[in-house]
């Protein structure tokens, strides 16, 4: 008997999913997280799984390790080499703010120290053709000073490297040759684009992760085979797919959105086994909220991700927006002004009410106040909680500022969250052309149950899916992804400069790189591989490019006049306008592959009858804003059989969330055990 398993490791909690190959059936873990390393946490979750880790076939994993290790300053101490005169690209980075009023506003500093930026003499021209060659002497100089201050990793970025890397890789022979226990990337290597801040910047991440995430991953494998795991070790990357051990290691900056990715994977997968091929993921963990729109079965992804706002890693990421709102969030002050997170009371010492030596009111103990969590504690049982603790720091902190009972005041932080939320789901619908009220809300995470109902009322959402699992959705969603890697070509051609035979030969050579990682080096079969083209497109001499597919197979006339069309028809429908040809030409900047090799995944099996039929439920007085203190039915969620109707006020209890049915909605629980709640009828 076999198993796949998938480990999510999230600020407050480590959630581990195994499932069944042949059943299907889920046995789930959940123990607090253990940073700053957090593998003792992974090793210590598995080892109290029933299954023993050498039947383990398929091991996922997610994580935003390597989010944390920027955010936090705590990567490689690491230096920057770049062309002479390029010195100083990473601070001027960008003339853009996160608040354009805002005149105190500065940009965090470089993940580079400028003392730690050395420029070198060469140059490439535009085409990549050599126009000062690599002054050799200038790298081998710079051996006393690596050693001096402690250089642990080398990012190289060349003016044009994107279209001739020669120079970055003779730049990182002779650094290996002077300093071989370095760890080096190179622009052309980790990221061949233009745009030479952001490429400055995705290598200098990538570089700054390369030995956090090698000390990481050696530790991982280590304690794993100690322990008798001998199947395949996968991590989940930002755009949603899954990449090799050896891989993540090479390019760790792939993984900053790990655990968010495979969140939004889990939800799409539910909802579509479900009906539901439009969602919202709402993620709620213990630090922060994570929502993304999957649209048609797929996530929308993004061409990078940005880190303090003014850190981009330009590699494909689902389009998640990310705000400090989570369980564990703190509610404070601001002048009078009720707020609530991004600072968060983590796993240590985590809310007043764990009883860890918290004294700061945060979501949690909000609704622990409310009796919307259960004094029994979370994660079955397993953390007890303290009505009194979180009471008294609700009192000390809101509730005597404004005058007001203690319920008053945590109901007013439970709908200041819930007004973050609502926002972070705005952003990624509405701004972007999307109506909220078209999506079914998905939420998962320990807390996301909690709030879910109360934000698609406000947002005037339908329906809301909660998973069989919900705090544990994340993990389970990594099992449903799939190797995933993305290539690109500059080709800077307009229209009439294209030579289709050229342009076919470096399609070719594109696909051929992606069969030699996927069949070569990670052992997929030729007949699981899908290849997806993207070209950049834009009008000449426009900045910015638009994304489009192209087909399949050897490209001629009649299809390149197509693509060319449809980039006017995207044109038009994003911005309102088009560009005769006679005025300007289109432009292909880059032409992308996503090579996807398919893995086997798990199944959830639908039940077999749907009679609706559970124990009686009990009740306890619940605190709702429309009612007060309300005589609330309570489940627990285990004893819910398919087809069972639940009509709100009531509360559901499991072993890693807790759901909350306000008066006036209502749910069933549909074949697969999800949960579906009718927000507007009860």
């Amino acid at each position: 008997m076999s198993s796949f398993v998938g480990v999510d490791i999230g600020g407050t909690f480590t959630d581990i999913v195994a499932v069944d190959e042949a059943s299907g059936d889920l046995t789930v873990k959940k123990v607090p997280s253990t940073p700053p390393t957090f593998i003792e946490g992974i090793l210590s979750g598995l080892s109290e799984l029933p299954i023993p880790l050498a039947n383990v076939r398929l091991l996922v994993h997610g994580s935003t390790i390597g989010t944390n290790a920027v955010l936090e300053r705590k990567g490689a101490h690491t230096a920057l080499i770049t062309t002479k005169g390029f010195r100083d690209v990473l601070t001027v980075a960008r003339a853009t703010k996160p608040d354009t009023y805002d005149l105190r506003w500065e940009p965090p500093s470089p993940l580079v120290r400028r003392r730690d930026i050395f420029d070198v003499t060469e140059r490439m021209n535009y085409k990549g053709e050599p126009v000062t060659p690599l002054a050799e002497d200038e790298i081998r100089a710079l051996k006393p000073k690596l050693e001096k201050r402690g250089i642990e990793a080398v990012a190289i970025c060349f003016l044009n490297a994107f279209i001739n890397g020669d120079h970055e890789r003779r730049a990182a022979e002779l650094v290996s040759e002077i300093c071989p226990d370095l760890q080096i990337a190179t622009s052309s290597g980790v990221f061949p684009e233009i745009r030479e801040f952001e490429r400055t910047s995705t290598t200098v991440v990538n570089a700054y992760l390369q030995p956090v995430a090698g000390r990481y991953l050696q530790q991982l494998t280590k304690g794993l085979a100690e322990r008798g795991f001998d199947g395949d070790l996968l991590i989940v990357h930002s755009a949603g797919g899954v990449m090799t051990e050896e891989t993540a290691r090479r390019i760790p900056a792939r993984t900053c959105y790990s655990g968010p990715a495979g969140g939004v994977m889990g939800g799409a997968y539910i909802g579509g086994i479900a009906g539901f091929e439009d969602v919202i993921t709402m993620d709620m963990g213990g630090t922060s909220t994570d929502v993304a729109v999957v649209k048609s079965g797929k996530p929308v992804v993004s061409p990078g991700l940005s880190i303090e706002h003014n850190i981009p890693v330009r590699f494909p990421s689902i389009d998640v927006q990310t705000i400090g709102a989570g369980g564990g969030s703190i509610s404070w002050l601001d002048r009078g002004l009720l707020k609530n997170g991004p600072q968060s009371a983590g796993a240590n010492p985590g809310p007043a009410c764990y009883g860890w030596g918290g004294e700061l009111p945060t979501n949690t103990d909000a609704n622990l106040v409310l009796r919307r969590l259960s004094e029994a504690g979370l994660i079955g049982g397993g953390l007890q909680l303290d009505r009194d603790l979180a009471a008294k720091a609700i009192d000390e902190h809101v509730a005597s500022e404004y005058g007001w009972s203690t319920e008053e005041a945590a109901s007013a932080i439970v709908r200041v969250a819930n007004a973050n939320i609502v926002n972070a789901v705005r952003l990624v619908t509405l701004q972007k052309g999307h109506d909220p009220r078209d999506f079914t809300l998905v939420p998962f995470g320990g807390a996301g149950p909690l709030h879910a109902v109360e934000v698609a009322r406000d947002l005037q959402i339908p329906t809301v899916l909660i998973p069989l699992f919900p705090g544990l959705a994340s993990a389970f969603g990594q099992l449903h992804v799939d190797l995933r890697h993305d290539l690109t070509r500059p080709v800077f051609r307009r229209q009439s400069e294209l030579d289709l035979k050229d342009f076919n030969d470096l399609w070719q050579e594109l696909e051929d790189e992606a069969r030699q990682l996927l069949i070569a080096e990670e052992g997929v079969d030729a007949e699981r591989i899908h290849l997806e083209r993207q070209a950049d497109l834009k009008y000449y001499p426009q900045s910015f490019y638009l994304t489009l597919p192209l087909p399949d197979g050897e490209l001629a006339g009649d299809n390149m006049d197509a693509l060319f069309a449809l980039y006017n028809e995207t044109h038009q429908s994003e911005f309102g306008y088009t560009i005769p040809s006679h005025a300007a030409e289109v432009e292909i900047g880059q032409i992308r592959l996503v090579a996807t090799g398919l893995i086997d995944k798990p199944k959830l099996q639908a039940a077999s009858s749907t009679n609706g039929k559970s124990p009686a439920a009990s009740s306890r007085q619940v605190y709702f804003d429309d009612g007060g203190w309300t005589d609330a039915q309570v489940f627990n969620r285990e004893e819910l059989p398919p087809g069972r109707e639940i009509a709100g006020p009531a509360v559901i209890d499991q072993f890693d969330s807790t759901t909350v049915l306000p008066s006036g909605t209502s749910a069933i629980v549909d074949q697969y055990s999800n949960l579906v709640v009718d927000v507007e009828k009860g």
